[in-house]
């Protein structure tokens, strides 16, 4: 419908693109700052071309950049002013309107939707954001609540409670407070893991696989089990405990249908990986150091040197059944996992909701479902297409999905037609981002993020190649 949206993903070295409000074009290139310029450039001739302030929506990843961004437009203004009798007359247009030309975080941006459309954000009208001392004193409240009510499900969920057995409430309660902060993306990742694994795992089950395994290559040693361990260092107490334990385990199968027989298989598990392995999990090698034991802890020099020989050539079997071990046992954790990050999200969000409170994570979630929820006739999703017919987009290497999600669904109606942001200028997304410069997927960020959104828009017009490279350094000099 006449959209000119450009993505321009940076996959060189910063190189030089700008693109003015009716057509692509190739600027000249200049000394300046990499591809924040760019978009300092696109804003600028928006505005020179006569768009509005208020109806251009710019985006970038901090409070700091924002202002400079900022800054530099109003510079950019005031130097285009001195060159041209055009540029001069928009100046003084705009002089008296420069706290129009607002650049804005995703927070801030999401906290303005909420405070807008509260009620269809379903939000408390006076909602505050929560600070960093109110949001881990929240998430302890609820943590308190969700594990109190989580010890109660372990009596009858074998899932749950092996999640209690094996990660410890301290663990387990640091783990949580993790997943609630990256809540918009773990749920997703802990459903494609299940997905990916076995539905019909039990602990039970995992237990039996893992200890016919164990049992067959412990009792098929080179000369027989016992004299591999009457030959190891059993006058050592520690590792009398563990040949005294692998002589019953292998004798007969242990109660493995009752939680306290499986147990006691994990914690032999661990012993055997502690005395087979290394503390990265790699089999001892042919010298099998690092045992903390010496020949002076056995019969004589040649029966620790024949033990040693003996359990370099098994601990690699070892290794695998262990690993296997640990493969099926998370996926059972995992479920366990799901279910009491189920409990202590819902107790959280009932805390947060309790005080009128919304975190970081909320009011981006929050908007997200609020524009997802406007019906295409609504007056509210008309008064948003009304006021923002130019997005743009900075750092995109550093955006998360949810963050790209939001995006898109501010501009999804743009490809049937120009609605209520028809124009002298056709609607515009404008997008710079550096795939070598990104440095957040520690908070979530996803480089590959270009890539989709050069699909999305590429289907918000009929023709034309929306990427662009920027192939001129304004970082560089002679």
């Amino acid at each position: 419908g006449g959209v000119r949206p450009s993505v321009a993903p940076v996959d060189e070295p910063a190189r030089q693109f700008a693109v003015d409000p009716l057509q692509n074009v190739v600027l000249e290139a200049s000394a300046g700052t990499g591809k924040t310029r760019v978009l300092v450039e696109r804003y600028v001739n928006l505005l020179r071309a006569g768009v509005e302030p208020e109806h251009i929506l710019a985006i970038t990843f901090t409070r700091k950049a924002a202002a400079e961004m900022r800054e530099r437009i109003v510079d950019r203004l005031r130097e285009a002013s001195r060159l041209s009798q055009i540029d001069l007359a928009r100046w003084r247009e705009l002089r008296e309107r420069l706290g129009d030309i607002a650049i804005s975080t995703i927070d801030a941006f999401c906290l303005s939707l909420l405070r807008e459309f509260p009620l269809e954000a379903d939000v408390d009208p006076g909602f505050r954001l929560a600070d960093d001392t109110e949001a881990p004193r929240l998430v302890g409240e609820a943590l308190d609540q969700a594990l109190r009510i989580c010890r109660g499900l372990a009596r009858d969920d074998e899932d749950v409670a092996l999640v209690f057995a094996q990660l410890g409430e301290r663990r387990l309660r640091t783990g949580l407070a993790s997943l609630l902060d990256r809540r918009l993306v773990a749920p997703d990742a802990l459903r494609r893991y299940l997905a990916s694994g076995p539905r019909d795992l039990t602990a039970e089950a995992t237990c039996q696989h893992a200890a016919e395994r164990l049992r067959a290559t412990l009792s098929g040693v080179e000369g027989g089990l016992d004299a591999f361990l009457n030959d190891g260092p059993r006058h050592r107490p520690g590792f009398a405990l563990l040949a005294a334990e692998v002589r019953t385990f292998v004798a007969g199968a242990p109660a493995l249908g009752t939680r306290p027989g499986r147990a006691a298989f994990r914690a032999l598990v661990d012993q055997l990986r502690a005395y087979f392995l290394t503390r990265e999990g790699r089999p001892r090698e042919k010298a099998f150091q690092g045992t903390g034991f010496k020949a002076a802890d056995c019969d004589s020099e040649i029966a620790w040197k024949r033990h040693r020989q003996v359990a370099a050539g098994v601990s690699p079997e070892i290794a695998e059944a262990s690993k296997a071990f640990r493969r099926d046992l998370n996926v059972v954790i995992s479920r366990g996992v799901w279910r009491i990050f189920g409990v202590a999200l819902g107790q959280y969000q009932r805390t947060l909701e309790a005080h009128a409170l919304l975190d970081f994570s909320g009011v981006l979630e929050r908007a997200i479902h609020l524009l997802q929820g406007m019906d295409e006739f609504a007056p509210s999703r008309f008064r948003l297409e009304a006021r923002y017919r130019h997005v743009l987009v900075d750092e995109f290497q550093d955006t998360s999905r949810a963050q790209w999600q939001l995006v898109a669904q501010l501009v999804r109606n743009w490809g049937e037609g120009l609605g209520a942001a028809a124009d002298a200028i056709p609607p515009s997304i404008f997008i710079v981002g550096d795939r070598k410069q990104s440095i957040y997927g520690f908070r979530d960020a996803e480089v590959a993020m270009i890539d989709e959104a050069a699909v999305f828009v590429a289907g918000l017009r009929e023709s034309g190649d929306v990427r662009r490279a920027i192939s001129v350094s304004f970082r560089a000099a002679p």
